[in-house]
């Protein structure tokens, strides 16, 4: 069996040969059904988009087969996402030896998110100044797109702000809730400290378990998502939103290029191609689904079992990652919001552009981690910018592919930030080496 991509210590919980118990080609295989599973359903929805698109069996097919194994897979994800991320915050600030290092590994964890978050947007910006891809688009077609049926900017202005009864809201009370409870208990009475700790220990393990069996799964419910989202979307307006789409892709590759590898590389002293290939599981889950929440169970299983991370660091950053960093999300505000201007013929001052970049920033580390989460976003930019709203129009056909690749570069971003943080000093060898054991009995009072 290989060894880990990470040279640590063995993972917390359960170990790679009781969740991986085969060789080496089985640690493969996952990977390989997956891309077939995308290849499968992205080549087959794309026959049935051409040949028979209305046909009353294709939606049967889509209503009676497709879309059922999709909320099924999801709904299994979703319900992980609340033991998963509890336990793992817990019992990873837990580990961080008398909480000495938690005020430094949080503050870490946010000046890395910030400045991954800031180099996308400043990408997204260069990209569309340099290839101006809203010149190309004719005006009737434009016309034809924008659509006038957008929500008032207070609207907009509000769903930047997440609320408590959406899926983001209740994600983001959960993490605040498990940050205090792991600050607090060394502050617990020692036997109460170790239970709640040995039972957030245990909550863990059972759902990692959970995750393994689900993600067997994954290469049908990775076909399922492919052959909707190829069937209803179709291919048609790439066409006319070619340069858009090209430009927004080329964005994003380069911030996995550029600042993922260097955040990898230089801060966690990890080889690139070594990283990419231990993540792209969680990666293709991330592409299917379009939602870093759906993601977070796979993502905290690639962090501790194929990069080899340790659980007291990876569990609080990728909690805290699903709602704080979303440089997908950044780099496609940045190209829309100037290529909408573009298209009006109502090219952005360099003031204008420094506040998309600063809205764009911080949207890149607050956004909803859900499906066309960032849309509102972008429709606020373009009202506070003085674009038209309704140009918001231009990209909604084909937002749903371009979330697909945005959740992917938010998903690996999370797991490289995992990866510099883990080899930060703020992790020190004497937290390292004791972290395993429960709380020892002078942490608690």
């Amino acid at each position: 069996m290989r060894r880990p991509a990470f040279p640590t210590r063995p993972p917390e919980g359960p170990t790679t040969d009781q969740m991986l118990p085969a060789g080496r080609w089985l640690r493969l295989q996952p990977h390989i059904l997956l891309f077939a599973g995308f290849a499968i359903g992205a080549s087959s929805g794309t026959l049935v988009e051409f040949y028979a698109p209305n046909h009353p069996l294709t939606f049967q097919f889509l209503t009676w087969v497709i879309r059922p194994v999709e909320q099924v897979f999801l709904s299994v994800l979703f319900l992980l996402i609340a033991p998963l991320l509890f336990s793992a915050i817990v019992s990873g600030l837990s580990r961080i030896r008398g909480n000495a290092g938690m005020p430094g590994l949080l503050a870490t964890t946010l000046a890395y998110m910030l400045a991954v978050s800031a180099a996308a947007a400043l990408i997204g910006l260069a990209m569309a100044n340099l290839f101006r891809p809203g010149d190309g688009i004719p005006p009737e077609v434009g016309q034809q797109l924008v659509s006038p049926h957008v929500p008032p900017l207070a609207v907009n202005l509000m769903n930047l702000v997440p609320s408590y009864r959406s899926v983001n809201g209740w994600i983001l009370a959960m993490v605040i809730l498990s940050f205090a409870i792991g600050m607090a208990l060394p502050l617990l009475r020692k036997q109460s400290g170790n239970l709640l700790l040995a039972a957030c220990e245990q909550l863990f393990a059972i759902g990692m378990r959970i995750v393994t069996l689900v993600t067997r799964f994954a290469p049908v419910a990775v076909a399922c998502f492919m052959f909707d989202m190829t069937v209803m979307f179709g291919w048609h307006l790439l066409i006319y939103l070619s340069a858009y789409v090209v430009v927004v892709i080329a964005a994003l590759a380069l911030q996995i290029v550029i600042t993922f590898f260097i955040v990898v590389w230089m801060r966690g002293d990890l080889a690139p191609s070594t990283f990419l290939r231990s993540v792209q599981e969680a990666a293709l889950i991330a592409f299917s689904t379009s939602s870093s929440n759906a993601t977070l169970p796979t993502a905290l299983k690639v962090a501790e079992i194929d990069l080899g991370l340790p659980g007291r660091v990876v569990r609080p950053v990728l909690g805290l990652g699903t709602v704080s960093n979303q440089s997908g999300t950044a780099i496609y505000i940045a190209v829309t919001v100037l290529f909408v201007g573009q298209f009006f013929g109502m090219d952005l001052s360099l003031d204008r552009q420094a506040l998309v970049f600063a809205i764009a920033t911080l949207a890149g580390m607050g956004t909803m981690g859900v499906p066309a989460g960032a849309l509102p976003a972008v429709a606020t930019v373009l009202a506070l910018t003085g674009l038209p709203p309704e140009g918001i129009g231009l990209v909604i056909g084909v937002d749903r592919l371009l979330d697909m690749f945005r959740t992917l570069v938010n998903v690996v971003g999370d797991l490289a930030i995992s990866v510099a943080i883990s080899r930060e000093s703020v992790v020190s060898p004497r937290e390292v080496s004791s972290g395993d054991t429960a709380i020892a009995s002078h942490d608690l009072p």
